[in-house]
C-alpha cells in the first residue's frame, strides 16, 4: 500500500470510528430527556475537583471553541478520548488491523452486480479505484465515503483540534479503549452485512447521504443530544449491533472515568452519541452516584 493511500484510511477511521449511525431502542427508556447541552461537569462522589464531559463529532464544517469549552479546558489537566491520538504507534497498530484474514476480499463476498455498482459509486465520489481495497474490511470504504458527506471542502474533527489544545497546554492525553479494541467492535458486525448497507448508500446517492449528514449536524450543532439520538435511530443500523458499538463500550469507560476524575480533573471527549439514554455515559455515571450537569455558559 503507498503512502497517501495508508494515511488517508488512517485519517478516515480515525475520525469516523463511533461516529457511526445505528438504530437504537433507547428512545422508549424511562430515563428522563436530557437537557440541551453538549458539554456537561461531572462532580460529587469522592472527587474533589470537578471533571468535564464533552460530546464531540468526528466530521464536522462548523467547529467552535466556544467560551465554556475554553473554561472546561483551563479548568481540567488532562485531555481523555475514546483512544490516545497521539500514540506513535497508533497508525502501525491500526494498519495491522485494517485487512481481512483468510483470503477473503470485498470482491468476493459480492455478486458481480452489486460489486460492479459500489465500484463505480465508490470511484466516483472518492476518485480511487476500489481494488485499491479490494483486501480491506469493508468499515474502511464506508469511512471514505463517509468522509465526503461535509458540505465544506475541509471537515475537521473536534477530537483533532482538542488535541492541538492538550498539546499547547502541554496535556497528557489517555485513552479510553485502543484501536484493537474498536477495531474489534466492528468486526463484530458481518462483512456481508457492511457491504450490504454501502449497496443500499450507493443505490441512495450521495446527495441522500449528505441530507441525512446536514440534519444530524444540525442537531448537533443545537447541542440536542435527544434530536441527534432521534435521527440517528431512524437512519442508521440495526439495533442487533447497538449493544457492542455503543452499549457495551459505554459500560466498560465508566470504570475508567471514574478512576481518571478522581485522580486528577479531566476533559472528557467522545463521541455524542455515547451520552444520552439508558445505557449512555450521562445515565450510566449518575446510576453511580455521580452529579453529572449540563454546563451553558
Amino acid at each position: 500500500m503507498n503512502k497517501k493511500l495508508s494515511l488517508l484510511v488512517l485519517t478516515v477511521l480515525t475520525l469516523f470510528i463511533s461516529c457511526n449511525s445505528y438504530k437504537s431502542t433507547s428512545s422508549s427508556s424511562t430515563v428522563p430527556k436530557l437537557e440541551n447541552s453538549l458539554l456537561w461537569k461531572i462532580s460529587g462522589n469522592g472527587i474533589e475537583k470537578p471533571s468535564y464531559l464533552y460530546g464531540t463529532i468526528h466530521l464536522t464544517c462548523d467547529y467552535n471553541y466556544t467560551d465554556k469549552l475554553k473554561k472546561a479546558f483551563d479548568e481540567t489537566d488532562r485531555l481523555v478520548l475514546e483512544i490516545d491520538m497521539s500514540d506513535p504507534k497508533l497508525q502501525a497498530n491500526m494498519m495491522k488491523l485494517i485487512f481481512m484474514e483468510k483470503g477473503k476480499t470485498i470482491e468476493g463476498l459480492m455478486n458481480e452486480e452489486d460489486y460492479k455498482k459500489l465500484s463505480a459509486f465508490f470511484n466516483d465520489q472518492v476518485g480511487m479505484s476500489l481494488k485499491m481495497f479490494n483486501t480491506m474490511k469493508p468499515f474502511a470504504i464506508t469511512a471514505t465515503l463517509t468522509s465526503k458527506m461535509a458540505v465544506c471542502d475541509k471537515g475537521v474533527a473536534y477530537e483533532t483540534e482538542f488535541m492541538k489544545i492538550a498539546k499547547e497546554q502541554k496535556e497528557d492525553v489517555i485513552g479510553l479503549e485502543t484501536i484493537e479494541d474498536q477495531m474489534k467492535v466492528f468486526d463484530n458486525i458481518p462483512y456481508e452485512e457492511q457491504l450490504k448497507s454501502l449497496v443500499e448508500m450507493a443505490d441512495n446517492g450521495m446527495d441522500e447521504s449528505k441530507k441525512s449528514f446536514d440534519e444530524m449536524t444540525q442537531f448537533y450543532n443545537a447541542e440536542d443530544l435527544e434530536g441527534l439520538l432521534s435521527v440517528m435511530t431512524e437512519q442508521g443500523m440495526e439495533a442487533d449491533f447497538q449493544e457492542s458499538l455503543v452499549d457495551q463500550r459505554n459500560r466498560n469507560w465508566i470504570p475508567l472515568i471514574e478512576e481518571i476524575a478522581k485522580e486528577a480533573p479531566a476533559f472528557i471527549g467522545v463521541g455524542a452519541l455515547h451520552l444520552p439514554g439508558e445505557q449512555g455515559v450521562i445515565n450510566l455515571l449518575r446510576k453511580q452516584g455521580y452529579t453529572v450537569e449540563p454546563v451553558f455558559d
